[in-house]
């Protein structure tokens, strides 16, 4: 593993560590810039162009950062935030008490594997509580409107203008998952096929994918790929912003699928009321800002220097 992919696992390590000691605790999503804006779109797909810069969560969402939403903003759980699967074995949080009180903490061992039965809704509410500032902050405004209803119309809900934080667009997390410019040492065309920084099919040492494994991974398992990002292809797949018809997209593939998926031509989507399945998470994107990148900067310095 590089240099550069070393700091980042460590200052993943520190930051979704620390959110998972208090349930109160402002949590930290570790971020990495995605420069190159008004870059063009992948001539074979047509996505991954992004006229702006912005920075995009270098991994999924994992259950620290989840549990620590659910204990800010689920005590009586009115929009069905948590899912009693995230308690089973493929999952990472459990929850204690009674509706008005309720509590939640992690599994032992699976703080920084991704949060998984998340529905689309689940993870604007997540974005839209970012954009407000964590504690106390609000749900169902922010990036998104969403009105106090649990499962909004579909194609009702986009993002608003003025957001900070979000779940990805489809292209934003296309471009950061492929794009690599021809004269930064990417392919002629400026996009890879695969996530991991090539055309060749991966192989198991890069992603969890294919079942080897058979269940999520702590994030940032992997290398990273050119722009810094972890687990773009396999471990879960991702919601997107894309409205598919009465569906909401979803990109990357997960632990359980096999290489297809992990193509940038795989494009799928769900019901965005889904939240049954074990093998889909969530990453958000950001407003460009020095905060983020320097808290990334100085947490993974930090790690790194302890670990000499």
């Amino acid at each position: 593993m590089s240099v550069k992919s070393f700091v980042h696992v460590a200052a993943i390590a520190a930051v979704t560590g620390l959110a998972a000691t208090s349930a109160l605790a402002q949590i930290t999503i570790p971020t990495v810039p995605i420069g190159n804006p008004g870059n063009a779109a992948d001539p074979t797909t047509g996505f991954g162009s992004v006229a702006y810069a912005y920075n995009i969560g270098s991994t999924e969402v994992t259950n620290a950062q989840y549990a620590a939403f659910l204990n800010a903003k689920a005590a009586s759980d009115p929009f069905n935030l948590y899912n009693p699967d995230m308690a089973g074995s493929f999952g990472g949080i459990t929850r204690s008490g009674s509706a008005g009180s309720y509590t939640y903490a992690t599994v032992s061992g699976r703080a920084n594997n991704p949060v998984n039965f998340v529905s689309f809704w689940d993870a604007t509410r997540f974005a839209n509580w970012l954009h407000n500032g964590q504690g106390s902050g609000d749900t169902e405004t922010g990036a998104y409107t969403l009105g106090g209803v649990t499962n909004p119309v579909n194609s009702s809900v986009t993002r608003n203008a003025g957001w900070q934080w979000a779940v990805t667009s489809e292209n934003e997390w296309y471009k950061a998952a492929y794009h690599q410019p021809a004269n930064q040492g990417g392919d002629v065309d400026n996009y890879w096929l695969y996530p991991t920084q090539s055309n060749a099919v991966p192989t198991t040492a890069q992603a969890n994918f294919n079942n080897v494994i058979g269940n999520t991974t702590p994030v940032g398992s992997y290398a990273a790929n050119f722009y810094g990002t972890f687990d773009m292809g396999g471990n879960v797949v991702e919601w997107n912003e894309a409205i598919i018809g009465s569906n909401r997209g979803i990109r990357g593939g997960s632990f359980g699928d096999d290489d297809g998926f992990l193509r940038a031509v795989s494009r799928y989507s769900y019901d965005p009321s889904e939240v049954d399945i074990s093998a889909i998470g969530f990453r958000v994107s950001q407003v460009p800002g020095p905060s983020s990148v320097a808290l990334l900067a100085i947490g993974g310095l930090a790690a790194a220097r302890r670990r000499r």
